[in-house]
């Protein structure tokens, strides 16, 4: 077990997976507190709360897997934004038809959201790091 732990990237993977679970889990919290408020106090329907809601909690998800989570600092925003929705569009989508189902099938609004999040989250953590916040390769000059 000690060798295992001791490989860079396992150790890289552990180290963000971390931080990717308390950012994902600020922006749940963000994400259920929005949609509670949405449905409840704004009296807004609920499928369209879900999708709202999410909208919220991916926003800041964005801006913590970014900065703290991959502490990624290319200039390349615009193009992470891009990648980001392209990946988070698809997710939410995803989210709301899977809690919008889950919710037709007699689950309460609020865990059928929970278990939409939960079943997104490996997807989002793989493109997050594989393709959104992947940091370019530093090309060295050939020395000849």
């Amino acid at each position: 077990m000690k060798h295992l732990l001791k490989n860079p990237k396992l150790r890289t993977h552990l180290s963000q997976g971390m931080k990717f679970v308390v950012a994902g889990g600020i922006g749940t919290s963000i994400d259920l507190l929005s949609l509670t408020f949405l449905v409840e106090v704004a009296g807004l329907d609920s499928r369209i709360a879900l999708v709202a809601s999410s909208l919220v909690g991916a926003s800041f998800v964005f801006l913590a897997n970014k900065f703290i989570t991959f502490a990624n600092r290319e200039k390349q925003v615009g193009h992470q934004i891009l990648k980001f929705a392209m990946v988070y569009g698809v997710a939410i989508a995803l989210n709301a038809a899977l809690s919008n189902a889950l919710y037709y099938l007699g689950i309460h609004y609020f865990l059928a959201k929970f278990i939409a999040i939960a079943v997104i989250a490996v997807w989002n953590y793989a493109l997050s790091h594989g393709f959104i916040f992947k940091k370019r390769e530093k090309v060295e000059a050939a020395v000849f």
